[in-house]
């Protein structure tokens, strides 16, 4: 019951890490920490991105060159563009609906709803049919969104559509086909970390320590603690990561396996679609926990509330998830981010956009942002996309074949697995 008062016997291997500013949300952490005992992996990461007074997500733009990172849409029109033209085919494909829910989670700025509201507004019926809903814990990143939103349907001198915004997905309604996009949304959802030790598996925790080290007081830091025994999350989440010979250390995202949960039972009632992208693997890595400020790479826990955190997405979690739902649902990929894009055509669009540029500096800027879209190096193969999509009209008892997921004639690609 009172295990954490020897929590310091299980220090991770690794620095301590030291808090580089006060706040308030430091110290409601230390003072939890040090009455309640550590705290999980995915509770830190909850306070620390969506704690309504200081989460990180809660204040002002963090997106694009001024903020802590920047994301595709930001780095290039076509990237939304291409996204756009694929919710087109989808709607096609479902016949055309008069009716349907466009779902972002997470929208960021709300550039890659702009770009796809451009698309379809160069299709009247697919447009007059949307109904923009977006799914946003942060009241200033709402605002944000309706003004970029805004600002777009003015210059493309249209009326705006219907725009709903909840906090939950499931306040969403789902009387109509919905297509849902979550685009560097997964990454940020909290995870709980598990380390191998020999021949067990124990949680990863945060905890608070104190030192003297360079100072004549105490200064409080936080740091890795493992757990000394078997945690009850460890007994719940640990098993949905699946075979685990050879790994040792596992990440398990509770809340993104709900949104595979809710997104099948959506896709089941009503033709629908889902487009998941973000950076991520197969089930091959380990711990991805990590901050970001200023476009760099930092400790998680530096400066809780002030800094992005991100964990890579386990998409084979994804996959079995969904393909164990025992839902009447079709799942496509996971493929790369340059193999989607491509195949979605890409290159093709770049060639008619460079061949429009008015200057070199244009050109240059348009070729420097695809080229960190696809390239290895950067984004390219980094990024994955998986689909989800309810049952078209099938080709001899076979799911369709489905744009950027399958071989578009003419591009360099030949496998499209990652």
């Amino acid at each position: 019951m009172f295990w954490w008062w020897f929590r310091r016997l299980s220090l991770l291997n690794g620095p301590v890490h030291r808090r580089a500013l006060s706040t308030n949300l430091q110290n409601f952490l230390f003072d939890r920490i040090l009455n309640f005992g550590p705290i999980t992996v995915a509770d830190f990461m909850k306070e620390c991105l969506t704690n309504p007074c200081s989460g990180y997500y809660m204040k002002s733009d963090v997106l694009g060159k001024q903020g802590d990172f920047i994301t595709s849409p930001e780095i290039c029109q076509i990237f939304g563009e291409l996204v756009g033209v694929w919710l087109v085919n989808i709607w096609a494909d479902f016949k055309c609906p008069t009716e349907v829910n466009l779902v972002e989670l997470g929208p960021g700025r709300g550039t890659l709803a702009s770009d796809i509201l451009r698309v379809f507004s160069r299709f009247p019926t697919a447009y007059n049919a949307v109904s923009l809903h977006l799914v946003e814990v942060s009241p200033k990143m709402r605002s944000l969104q309706k003004e970029t939103i805004l600002t777009t349907v003015s210059r493309l001198d249209i009326t705006p559509p219907p725009i709903h915004w909840y906090t939950d997905f499931r306040d969403v309604p789902d009387n109509r086909p919905t297509f849902v996009l979550a685009h560097e949304f997964l990454d940020a959802l909290p995870v709980h970390q598990f380390r191998k030790n020999k021949d067990y598996w124990r949680e990863v925790l945060v905890d608070v320590t104190q030192t003297t080290e360079g100072s004549p007081q105490k200064e409080r830091q936080f740091c890795f603690v493992q757990a000394p025994s078997q945690t009850s999350t460890q007994l719940v989440y640990l098993p949905l990561a699946g075979d685990v010979k050879g790994r040792d250390f596992v990440e398990v995202c509770p809340r993104a396996l709900v949104l595979m949960d809710d997104l099948c039972q959506r896709l089941t009632k009503i033709p629908s679609a889902a487009l998941l992208i973000d950076y991520g693997h197969l089930g091959e890595k380990g711990n991805t926990l990590r901050g970001f400020r200023n476009h760099q790479v930092c400790d998680a826990l530096l400066d809780p509330g002030n800094i992005d955190l991100t964990c890579d997405v386990d998409f084979s979690m994804l996959q079995r998830r969904v393909t164990s739902s025992g839902c009447n649902v079709n799942v496509y990929g996971p493929v790369t981010q340059a193999y989607f894009l491509i195949n979605m055509g890409l290159l093709t669009r770049l060639k008619t956009l460079v061949e429009q540029c008015d200057s070199e500096s244009q050109r240059e800027e348009l070729l420097s942002g695809c080229e960190m879209l696809i390239t290895e190096e950067q984004m390219g193969e980094r990024f994955k996309f998986l689909a989800i999509v309810s049952p078209r009209d099938e080709d001899g008892g076979q799911p369709r074949p489905l744009p950027g997921f399958t071989d578009l004639p003419g591009t360099p690609y030949a496998d499209p697995t990652v």
